[in-house]
């Protein structure tokens, strides 16, 4: 009897301490960028980004591998520079994330046709592709917190000069305890 109670006493303590644990996860939202600087004079750009989110991220780099998840909210993107015509437009192009090795390329937004020139300063939202996301998030989760980015875009004419920033808005949570 004694025994059981002992057994009992510990399994109720575990289930408390391991329910509790979670009721101190700390939850905070963070943001970070990437720009692409486009100077070519062809009609198209390719560019890789090796991007290291604990080095732009305090909340990150704090929590480390105490973080259980990251959650992707938002994707914007717009010029933050642009020289060229009024008629310059995309025609198509990607964003993709990758391990930062290149392996698992998967597109995390597809850009709509638009005029350069609209972008300028005016951030724009993008339909996140899911399977994109979830990598990026399971990346952005675990040490070291890294990944590539790659962008790619046609035009209707070049050159092109113009630099081009992605937004992302999210959401960390993790548990000081793990």
């Amino acid at each position: 009897m004694k025994n059981n109670l002992i057994i009992l006493t510990l399994t109720m303590a575990w289930l408390a301490f391991s329910g509790c644990s979670d009721l101190l996860d700390v939850e905070e939202d963070f943001s970070f960028s990437q720009t692409f600087a486009v100077n070519t004079e062809m009609s198209s750009f390719e560019d890789t980004q090796v991007f290291n989110l604990s080095e732009a991220v305090d909340i990150i780099d704090e929590y480390g591998s105490k973080i259980k998840e990251i959650r992707i909210h938002r994707v914007e993107y717009y010029l933050i520079a642009f020289e060229g015509t009024d008629e310059q437009r995309f025609e198509g192009g990607s964003l993709s994330v990758s391990d930062p090795n290149g392996a698992n390329e998967t597109i995390i937004i597809t850009f709509e046709e638009h005029l350069l020139h609209e972008l300028l300063n005016t951030p724009t939202e993008a339909t996140p592709n899911n399977d994109g996301i979830q990598l990026l998030q399971n990346l952005a989760k675990d040490p070291p917190h890294t990944f590539s980015l790659h962008a790619d875009a046609t035009f209707n004419h070049g050159p092109l000069n113009f630099s081009i920033k992605f937004d992302f808005f999210g959401t960390m949570i993790a548990n000081p305890l793990n």
